[in-house]
């Protein structure tokens, strides 16, 4: 199989330069898989951690606390809506309406983010009219009692929507973590592929010291082949400190172009 060959040339430094005339797809198929390899620790922490923070409903009731004091009494739990009556009772704050139940006045509603408090789910509805499904009550480890937030005042009010924000979002943390995982993935696809054409375009001005040189494309499969070794290290780094990963990359295949190039380039184009 073609990766299997590709990943024991990139560790055959000296016939790196050799390598030409290989298939652009398969080329970068095999790129596609050496990022992944390179981002598997800060896509395993974005997993671990339930992605980063989207702030779709948290940022709505902590950056200003609504001035609800009529909320139904009962509890929300990780077990569900308990002593809640769902007959559609509705609650503005900015650009969101919060429902405790189905209300058919929500399908004629525009402009507003919707949040319904079904029994068994909470259910977003963004302005544009997409819809999500949470997993059922999961971020409400710590129970919330409405009728608390009624009352509650200063710091401990802010601290208690917060929380109540907090836990809504991490309901939809299925959706949150393959957000952060795509995300992260297509920028790290977007950088390194940037970063590879840069390097491509950099070494075509060995061209000036040589009558043979690679051609831009074998230039970009030599620079491709080059990441093997920055991509498993990355690997290993990142799985130590996370954060570090790309530094590692980078660093390397910085290195390992630079040191082949300047090593065995004469042997091979003269």
């Amino acid at each position: 199989m073609f990766i299997v060959k590709y990943f024991k040339w990139g560790f055959q430094f000296p016939k790196l330069l050799t390598r030409r005339g290989e298939s652009l797809v398969k080329m970068l198929v095999y790129f596609l898989l050496l990022t992944f390899i390179a981002n598997f620790p800060l896509t395993w922490l974005a997993y671990e951690y339930e992605g980063t923070k989207i702030n779709f409903i948290e940022e709505n009731l902590s950056s200003e606390s609504p001035i609800w004091d009529n909320l139904p009494t009962g509890t929300i739990h990780i077990g569900g809506i308990s002593g809640v009556t769902l007959d559609g009772t509705s609650f503005t704050h900015k650009d969101y309406i919060y429902f405790f139940g189905y209300n058919s006045s929500i399908e004629s509603i525009t402009g507003k983010n919707i949040v319904i408090f079904n029994e068994d789910n909470i259910q977003y509805i963004d302005i544009n009219k997409n819809t999500l499904y949470s997993d059922g009550y999961s971020g409400f480890e710590d129970i919330i009692n409405l009728n608390e937030l009624n009352f509650s005042t200063g710091s401990q009010r802010v601290e208690l929507f917060t929380q109540f924000g907090d836990n809504i979002e991490r309901s939809f943390s299925n959706y949150i973590i393959f957000y952060a995982v795509i995300r992260n993935q297509i920028v790290q696809i977007g950088t390194t592929f940037i970063f590879v054409l840069l390097l491509t375009a950099i070494i075509q001005l060995f061209r000036f010291g040589f009558q043979k040189f690679l051609s831009f494309q074998d230039g970009f499969n030599f620079v491709i082949l080059s990441t093997t070794l920055p991509s498993i290290l990355s690997l290993i780094f990142g799985l130590i400190l996370p954060g570090f990963a790309p530094v590692v990359f980078n660093l390397v295949l910085g290195m390992t172009v630079m040191l082949v190039l300047l090593v065995f380039s004469r042997k091979s184009f003269t």
